[in-house]
């Protein structure tokens, strides 16, 4: 695999995103079909995928003081100002834009339809304005567009089906999920400048969200409270713990709507967070270079997107367990100095750990979910440096990496999508 196409995917693939991914989807799709239409928009309907509606009906907006919900995302999304709508437009929202967009939903002008026939990530969004009307589709991966309609005339198509290699992120994941990994693996020390310098901005943009969760921001307060445990001395000051601090007050800030842009893996801020600041964490202890980092850090991202490639990119199972940790035990491994066989080890050994953890929607929760995923992902990675290797013959291991990636995603789709009704169900069904 030549590097400029690893890094042509690691900059499809890792973006910055102002708030979570859902319901910034979901604003994108709103937007584009409101510019279709027009003139003053009377109504906006929405069409979503079960996992979509799952992952945004409980994370906080950023800008908003914490409020959340699927209508209120879409009415922001038809009122930014944003003159190019992407993973950012929910960035920098004035009372102004707040105003406007809660009245929209006040007035029940936005309405909510979830599609039960339909898995993954697909939202479609049918705007009624004074002037006209205005359609669009997004699908598979998080901008996505694969159809814009004005006043019924299609204006833009892609042709788009679950497991698809449709849109240009799907298109990525797939052609780094094709090639054997050694040849993922030996280009990495190639990785331009440019690329080096753009993968530490993503630490550096997590770590201010870490922050901001440890001064407080997050409702649960958990990186506090790991905090004060550690100072206490409950729990040792090691290396995995401060992994674990990092993450979890960095997720619990993000899921309560922090105000900050987040370096996301594969399309998820959270994934980003999972891949990045558990490395930088473990650089500081080893003293790695930069380029030791970076190249971890392509790694570690790149099978996170392999591993979305194999899944979907919404799925019943949690990705930022299940591809984001596994991305940051290879990259952790990669970091401490093993070689392609200990990087296939470390990932054996995380993928007999965690896998079928579930997803059950974006959410404060998360962090919770992700203290696992450190823990597991760091101790995976450092019994593989010590030669543990668990035999292909245990469970759903495969007899290479590749394998084992390959047979997480199928347990995941088509496996677990009986598993995502029941999660959704009790999920729709909790009083409000």
């Amino acid at each position: 695999m030549s590097i400029e196409r690893l890094e042509n995917a690691l900059h499809c693939d890792v973006k910055a995103a102002w708030g979570c991914t859902e319901p910034v989807t979901i604003a994108l799709a709103a937007c584009h079909a409101a510019r279709q239409a027009g003139g003053t928009i009377r109504s906006i309907k929405l069409n979503v995928s079960t996992n979509l509606f799952k992952n945004a009906m409980e994370v906080g907006i950023p800008g908003t003081g914490g409020a959340h919900g699927i209508s209120l995302a879409a009415a922001l999304g038809v009122h930014a100002p944003h003159p190019t709508p992407d993973l950012r437009i929910l960035s920098a929202i004035d009372p102004s834009w707040l105003e406007k967009a809660q009245a929209m939903v006040e007035s029940g002008a936005v309405q909510l339809h979830i599609d039960q026939e339909q898995n993954g990530l697909r939202i479609e969004s049918f705007a009624e304005s004074d002037s006209g009307t205005g359609r669009s589709i997004i699908a598979d991966s998080h901008e996505n567009l694969t159809l814009l309609e004005k006043n019924g005339h299609v204006v833009h198509r892609s042709e788009s089906k679950p497991g698809s290699a449709s849109g240009d992120v799907i298109e990525r994941r797939r052609a780094i999920a094709d090639i054997p990994f050694v040849d993922l693996y030996n280009p990495l020390p190639q990785l331009s400048r440019k690329t080096r310098d753009f993968l530490l901005e993503g630490i550096a943009m997590n770590r201010k969200v870490a922050e901001a969760g440890l001064q407080g921001e997050g409702s649960l307060r958990i990186g506090q409270t790991y905090r004060k445990l550690l100072e206490n001395g409950w729990m040792g000051n090691d290396l995995i713990n401060r992994a674990k601090l990092l993450t979890s007050a960095a997720v619990d800030a993000r899921m309560s709507g922090c105000n900050l842009p987040v370096m996301t893996s594969a399309g998820s801020g959270n994934q980003g967070i999972t891949v990045t600041l558990p490395l930088s964490v473990l650089a500081e202890q080893l003293h790695s270079t930069q380029d030791q980092l970076t190249e971890a850090l392509a790694l570690a991202h790149a099978i996170t997107s392999i591993l979305k490639y194999h899944t979907g990119t919404l799925s019943a199972m949690c990705g930022c367990v299940v591809c984001a940790g596994s991305g940051l035990t290879a990259g952790a491994a990669r970091l401490l100095g093993g070689n392609v066989d200990t990087i296939g080890a470390a990932v054996n050994n995380m993928v007999a750990s965690i896998t079928g953890i579930i997803c059950d929607g974006a959410k404060v929760g998360c962090a919770v979910k992700l203290v696992c995923a450190v823990d597991a992902a760091f101790q995976g990675a450092f019994m593989a440096m010590e030669g543990l290797r668990l035999p292909v013959s245990n469970g759903v291991i495969g007899n290479t990496i590749e394998e084992s990636l390959k047979n997480l995603g199928r347990i995941a789709a088509p496996g677990m999508i009986e598993t995502d009704e029941q999660i959704l169900a009790i999920m729709v069904g909790k009083p409000t």
